[in-house]
C-alpha cells in the first residue's frame, strides 16, 4: 500500500510540475508557487528552481518516504553503507518492521562497475559478501552481511542509466 501511496503521490507531483512551466517569477517565488499547489494535495513538497524558473529538484515526502531527484538517506541510514555521490537516489525510506532501510537510485554506470564499486565500498567497512547472481537474465544482485544486519544491491537495466535498488534490514533469527 506504501508504493500505492507513493505512486499517486509522484503522479500527482509530476502533474503539478507540469502545470505550472517555466515562468519569470524569482526562483523563491516559483518554488512557493509549487509547494503551495502540492500542499493543495496532501504532498509535502520541497522544490528547488534555478534563475530561469526552471524546476531543478523536487522532494516529496509521503510518511517517512521520500521521493524526487537526488533525495537525502533517510535518518539513521548505516554509515558503513556508502551511496556514491554520482547516483541519482530516487527514493529513500526507513522500513520499520525489519529495522532496514530502502533506496531507489539511477547510475550511469554499467552492472559490472555498479557491482565493482560495491564490492569494494562494502567489504572496505567490514562487510562480506555473502550471494551474487543473476534472479533474471538481465539483472545482477550482490548480498552482504555484518553485525547481524544484511544488505542486498540489485541492478536492473533502465533504458541508458541502471536501476540500483538496496535493502537494508536485520538478519532474521
Amino acid at each position: 500500500m506504501k508504493i500505492v501511496g507513493t505512486s499517486i503521490a509522484v503522479a500527482a507531483a509530476a502533474t503539478l510540475l507540469a502545470s505550472c512551466g517555466g515562468g519569470k517569477d524569482d526562483a523563491a517565488s516559483r518554488e512557493a508557487q509549487i509547494e503551495k499547489e502540492a500542499a493543495k494535495h496532501g504532498i509535502d513538497a520541497d522544490v528547488t528552481v534555478d534563475d530561469k524558473g526552471d524546476v531543478e529538484t523536487v522532494e516529496l515526502k509521503h510518511g517517512n518516504t521520500v521521493v524526487g531527484n537526488n533525495v537525502s538517506l533517510p535518518d539513521g541510514f548505516p554509515e558503513d553503507i556508502v551511496i556514491p555521490s554520482d547516483w541519482n537516489v530516487m527514493a529513500s525510506a526507513p522500513v520499520p518492521g525489519v529495522s532496514g532501510f530502502s533506496i531507489q537510485a539511477l547510475s550511469n554506470d554499467d552492472a559490472d562497475t555498479i557491482l565493482a564499486t560495491v564490492r569494494k565500498s562494502m567489504t572496505a567497512n567490514g562487510w562480506s559478501e555473502i550471494s551474487d547472481g543473476a534472479p533474471a537474465a538481465a539483472m545482477a544482485r550482490a548480498g552482504f552481511e555484518k553485525d547481524g544486519r544484511m544488505a542486498t544491491f540489485a541492478i536492473i537495466p533502465n533504458g541508458e542509466t541502471n536501476a540500483v535498488q538496496l535493502m537494508t534490514m536485520k538478519k532474521p533469527g
